[in-house]
């Protein structure tokens, strides 16, 4: 009997080892190596450079060094060569006439206060390149930790539900024995083994979820390795400000716009104030040349606000869009940071009572055991009282986990990258 003891003692969770951490009861596998030397910052930087929109952040730069381009230029349009041939024979006296040339080269220049306008737009423009590559980084930032906290979720409740399933292969093969000693019935071995398929089904269905977690990881990053330790502390900070990453390229998107609206008020679609340098030369129907000149025109656009304005207006709208999106998305960091503060304080509590709750199942379940071995209780009691002390461990252990889930989720709301 102290041999039977022994094997029956095995059955409790708190003791059970894992001897296959990787064999699945599913053929399908997503291999993903848990790398020490890998962190948090390098694996956000990972998934920065191979982002799709991380290749807008070139394209912005691109348009930003043409702004400086038009900005930095004397001139404010394209220049061009006016030609011009004037004849005259057909109404000349005795088919006596005159033909003239006359060349020209005709140079746009900036109206008043045009070009600082430009060169406002080019400001901003750049600091909205800096300013959109940080909020992009930090929303990076946010979805690694999503996908990296989800998959420690599902391999927690993986390791458990292995465990559990252990605990229920090793429970039937006992009750498998004493059927045979004659000491059990053999309901008592159909109920052990029903346990234990039940178990197997959780364990199944726990695997799906690991190997579904990996992919998303893999999908988002690119990389088949991920940080082992990747627990945060809690930041200082108890309010997002202007200096929030996706706040700070909100404004700097609205003061482009903004910049925008004034240049396009300026400009009058193209209708630039030019001079124009040029010479004529005339001669007369025997070739005589007998006159060169110089031309110096300049011409002033004067009026026309009523065909401006409707770009006018429409730079207007975009504007009203971009302050639109950086009230919507105040509101919603708002909304974000009113649901993380409380979500944090209730699962750290919820953490202090599922670890009580864990100390008292491991002692029902010690007791329990004792008390199934010495036939106080049925198998199907000891089986109820093992089933409630596994759910309080597994709710403790995945508490531990959605506090530091809560607490990544925290920082990312206030604006803080790793």
């Amino acid at each position: 009997m102290k041999v039977f003891y022994g094997i029956v003692g095995a059955v409790c969770l708190c003791v059970a080892a894992l001897a296959h951490s990787e064999e699945l009861l599913v053929e399908h596998y997503d291999e993903l190596t848990f790398d020490e030397r890998l962190n948090l910052r390098e694996v956000i930087e990972a998934t920065f450079e191979k982002y799709p929109q991380s290749a807008l952040i070139t394209a912005f730069e691109d348009e930003a060094r043409a702004l400086e381009q038009r900005s930095s230029n004397w001139i404010a349009g394209y220049p061009f060569i006016y030609v011009q041939w004037l004849d005259d024979a057909a109404f000349g006296s005795r088919g006596i006439g005159n033909q003239e040339v006359q060349f020209g080269y005709q140079v746009p220049f900036w109206m008043w206060n045009q070009r600082k306008a430009s060169q406002r737009v080019t400001d901003e423009a750049k600091k909205s390149v800096g300013l959109y590559a940080r909020a992009l980084r930090h929303e990076v930032a946010g979805l690694v930790r999503d996908a990296l906290w989800n998959l420690r979720l599902v391999e927690n409740r993986l390791e458990l539900a292995r465990q559990i399933y252990g605990v229920a292969e090793r429970l039937t093969a006992v009750v498998q024995r004493r059927v045979e000693l004659g000491d059990l019935a053999r309901a008592d071995l159909l109920l052990a083994e029903s346990d234990q398929l039940e178990k197997k089904t959780a364990l199944v269905q726990a695997e799906a979820e690991v190997m579904h977690a990996r992919k998303a990881y893999q999908n988002l990053t690119r990389l088949n390795r991920a940080p082992k330790s990747f627990e945060e502390k809690q930041s200082p900070l108890r309010q997002f400000d202007e200096r929030h990453p996706a706040v700070a390229a909100a404004n700097a998107l609205v003061a482009r716009a903004q910049a925008e609206v004034e240049f396009t008020r300026l400009s009058k679609q193209g209708n630039q104030p030019s001079l124009m340098l040029g010479t004529d030369s005339s001669r007369n129907s025997n070739n005589e040349r007998f006159n060169n000149g110089t031309n110096v025109a300049i011409t002033i656009p004067i009026g026309g606000e009523s065909w401006n304005a409707p770009y006018v207006a429409q730079a207007n709208v975009f504007l009203t869009e971009r302050i639109a999106q950086r009230e919507a998305l105040w509101r919603s960091l708002e909304k974000a940071l009113h649901e993380a503060i409380p979500r944090l304080e209730v699962d750290r509590a919820a953490l202090e009572i599922a670890n009580r709750r864990k100390a008292i199942a491991e002692t029902q379940l010690n007791m329990s055991r004792l008390a199934f071995e010495t036939g106080e209780i049925a198998l199907i009691d000891y089986l109820k009282i093992q089933s409630s002390a596994q759910a309080a461990i597994r709710d403790a252990a995945e508490r531990a986990i959605l506090v530091q889930k809560d607490t990544a989720i925290y920082n990312q709301v206030v604006g803080v990258t790793p």
